[in-house]
């Protein structure tokens, strides 16, 4: 195991998504190398403003400088051609969200709004350089451009040089303004709720797959538990565990949804209930049996209800 791989999996337990191994070799899938590479930036925003905990993301932004995503994107090109978009999108969104981390909400204009001094700190300068270098890598990627005809790529490089195998730093300091939903501190046994992240331009699509399959009013909570908040009901399912197990599945491996099949298998058992055979009661699914169904080679004998997955 390389040194990013020990620090990822380490030194950064909080992270949204996960680094995956085929079984048998502890090889790195390198596409999820890249997904890890353009995720990064929204991970932290929204960890920053959902208050969890931030000490990992040096270690892990520090791990990810080592990584040459040109090599990697030549060695997956078809695959990150069609993710180029997708990436260029998301790389733009996040100049606007680097620029809301450490700056209380107000309605002045930006101009009249005083810089963070979280902003000077070596993390945030590095985390600004990094998301410029990624937009530019996409930007030729969608564009069909050469890597190495654009100076401005070349640039955000060379300076992200300079910071590679140098510790930085992250200094968090809110204000009471900033802090809307104070919390105690974080104990050594804390773990926060399963997490999965699925392609934005997907969510509605997924959530409305889903909703038809539901009881009562979930909606509203599966857009919650998705966007990391906290909902006010159990979700619970008219169908077998089996066909929502089989839809996660199948959204993972059209790589819709980004996280490891580990992760889902959290999800699922944490937040959704279903009818229990012969009897009226709904409870949530063993992470085992789940964890079995999303890592199974042969079909499931029988038959079960299916979701489809109805785009927008």
């Amino acid at each position: 195991m390389d040194t990013i791989e020990y620090t990822f999996n380490k030194y950064f337990p909080f992270c949204l998504f996960k680094f995956t191994y085929f079984v048998g070799d502890n090889k790195i899938i390198e596409l999820e190398k890249l997904i890890t590479i353009f995720s990064f930036t929204k991970s932290f925003y929204e960890a920053y403003h959902q208050n969890l905990p931030l000490d990992n993301y040096p270690a892990l932004l520090q791990g990810l400088l080592n990584l040459d995503i040109i090599n990697l994107i030549q060695d997956n090109e078809d695959k990150a051609i069609q993710k180029a978009d997708l990436w260029k999108e998301e790389a733009n969104r996040n100049f606007d969200r680097i620029g809301k981390i450490g700056i209380v909400p107000s309605t002045e204009l930006n101009l009249n709004i005083k810089p963070s001094k979280l902003w000077d700190c070596s993390f945030m300068r590095v985390l600004r350089i990094f998301n410029e270098r990624n937009f530019y890598v996409a930007n030729c990627l969608s564009n069909k451009k050469s890597f190495k005809e654009n100076e401005n790529l070349i640039k955000s490089q060379i300076k992200l040089e300079a910071f590679r195998n140098a510790p930085l730093e992250l200094n968090i300091n809110k204000s009471k303004d900033e802090l809307q939903n104070p919390t105690n501190h974080i104990n050594e046994n804390f773990e926060p709720k399963p997490s999965i992240i699925i392609q934005e331009k997907y969510l509605e699509s997924f959530i409305n797959s889903l909703d038809n399959f539901t009881l009562g009013d979930s909606k509203n909570n599966l857009l919650k538990i998705f966007k990391g908040e906290n909902m006010t009901e159990d979700i619970k399912f008219s169908c077998p565990a089996n066909s929502v197990i089989k839809f996660f599945k199948d959204r993972h491996t059209e790589q819709i949804i980004v996280s490891s099949k580990a992760d889902i298998a959290k999800f699922i058992s944490t937040y959704f209930k279903f009818k229990k055979k012969q009897k009226e009661e709904f409870d949530y699914p063993k992470l085992e049996n789940i964890k079995n169904y999303l890592t199974r080679t042969l079909p499931p004998s029988g038959t079960s209800t299916t979701i489809p997955f109805v785009e927008s």
